[in-house]
C-alpha cells in the first residue's frame, strides 16, 4: 500500500467521528522505484493530506525499508550505508508547484514507499485494521457498522 493509497483511508466504524489520519504500525515495508512523473505528483499533492503525510513518514522511521530488488540498500535514517526517507519540510512551501526537490521528494514518499505488512490503527476507537501483501483490509464487523 503506498503512502499515497494511505492518505485517503478513514475508520468508518460505527460511533467514530475523527477516524484520520490512521496510524501506521509496520511490519514490513519495501522501497520500489517507480517512473517520476511531475504531472501526476502535482496532481496528487493537491488532493493528499500533509500533515498526515508527514505522521506517515514518522510512522514507517521505526522499519527498516528494503528495495524491492533485494538490493543492499535500505531507506532508513539510521546507517549512512541506507537511503533515508526525505525529510520534508513542516509546511508546504509556498512554491511547491515549481520546487522540483521537493516534487520528487514527494513522488518518492507518495509512489514508491509501500506498506507491505502491518497495521493501520484508528486515532478514536483503536481498532486495527490489518495489511498485508500491501492489501489493506478495511473491511468492518457486522457490530461495527
Amino acid at each position: 500500500m503506498r503512502l499515497l493509497t494511505h492518505n485517503l483511508l478513514m475508520c468508518n466504524k460505527k460511533g467514530v467521528e475523527n477516524g484520520f489520519p490512521l496510524k501506521i504500525k509496520p511490519q514490513r515495508v519495501i522501497y520500489e522505484e517507480t517512473e517520476y512523473n511531475p504531472t501526476f505528483t502535482t496532481a496528487m499533492i493537491r488532493k493528499i493530506e500533509y500533515p498526515a503525510l508527514l505522521e506517515a513518514i514518522e510512522d514507517l522511521r521505526s522499519c527498516s525499508i528494503v528495495r524491492e530488488d533485494g538490493g543492499p540498500q535500505q531507506i532508513n535514517a539510521d546507517s549512512s550505508t541506507k537511503v533515508e526517507l526525505p525529510s520534508l519540510p513542516k509546511e508546504m512551501p509556498v512554491n511547491w508547484e515549481t520546487n522540483e526537490e521537493f516534487l520528487q521528494m514527494m513522488h518518492l514518499v507518495l509512489q514508491d514507499v509501500l506498506l507491505m505488512d502491518g497495521a493501520l490503527i484508528c486515532p478514536e476507537s483503536g481498532r486495527a485494521f490489518p495489511v498485508e501483501k500491501g492489501i489493506p483490509n478495511m473491511l468492518l464487523h457486522d457490530d461495527e457498522i
